[in-house]
């Protein structure tokens, strides 16, 4: 999977790739490139470097260099193409130059200034390193103005961009959805001393700290769904099987996806609660 905007946050590059090891991958010691993996590391070492048959052929056209997360120390490991003719692309994995993942953790190869890293982290490691979009430090903020009667106030956050969000939007919302939460009609909440309503909170779906990768704004009533104080808070909060049955139920009330022109896979990776390969 191409990194998206959770992975270009912790490693500061767009041009990389994540999957899953399998556990017969560990065991057999290699991982086949697919899509984009394969693409970063053709683009990097260039195909005609990249030798053609089996490792003891050739080892040290074989042999490529990588640097380690998250130290940068420097790892050789064979790459190859296995056979004549096709387009299979194999990296042999090896615990005695420092990189073996175990079956299910996540394996990452990223490009950082001309160099190609290469890691691995525990999937439990991986979704909390990548759960920073999800917990959106601008929020307290906007929702204390949905509910004061003053202007919208703004808040600046270390190395954050923050997209202002208007009141505005936020109470059209609200009132769309009759002050209920979308989660859940029936569910309580108290009445606001700003609205004399339900009290809800606004919940950007595909999160504001995005919208540099989006044309148009985010800030918009289609995207904006109103949630119980409880299911706001799950959202953010939450394990990761409730945060993916909440964002999933919402995405399905609407057609938010077409709307903004994305899959489903990936709306759920800016919660990092995506299914990965």
């Amino acid at each position: 999977m191409r990194f998206g905007a959770a992975q270009v946050r912790v490693f500061g590059t767009r041009d990389g790739s994540y999957s899953q090891v399998t556990d017969r991958e560990n065991y057999d010691s290699q991982v086949t490139l697919t899509d984009y993996e394969a693409e970063l590391a053709v683009g990097h070492f260039g195909r005609n470097s990249i030798h053609i048959g089996n490792v003891t052929s050739d080892r040290a056209a074989s042999a490529k260099q990588f640097r380690l997360y998250p130290d940068g120390e420097y790892v050789t490991l064979n790459l190859v193409f296995p056979k004549p003719g096709s387009q299979e692309l194999r990296l042999y994995l090896a615990e005695g130059r420092g990189f073996k993942p175990d079956g299910g953790s996540i394996w990452f190869m990223y490009l950082l200034d001309d160099e190609l890293w290469i890691g691995s982290l525990g999937e439990p490691e991986w979704r909390s390193l990548m759960s920073d979009l999800r917990l959106d430090e601008a929020d307290v903020v906007y929702q204390e103005s949905i509910h004061d009667p003053a202007s919208i106030r703004t808040s600046v956050l270390a190395a954050r961009d923050v997209y202002q969000r208007d009141r505005r939007v936020a109470i059209e919302a609200m009132e769309m959805s009759g002050y209920a939460c979308c989660v859940d009609a029936d569910h309580y909440t108290f009445t606001s001393k700003a609205t004399g309503q339900p009290y809800v909170e606004a919940h950007h779906l595909i999160p504001m700290s995005v919208q540099s990768e989006f044309s148009v704004p985010l800030d918009v009533v289609e995207n904006v769904y109103c949630l119980c104080p409880t299911c706001h808070s799950a959202v953010h909060h939450a394990e990761d099987f409730l945060v993916r049955e909440i964002v999933e139920g919402l995405a399905s009330q609407r057609q938010v996806l077409e709307k903004f022109g994305i899959m489903c896979n990936e709306l759920l990776g800016y919660y990092s609660v995506e299914d990965i390969d």
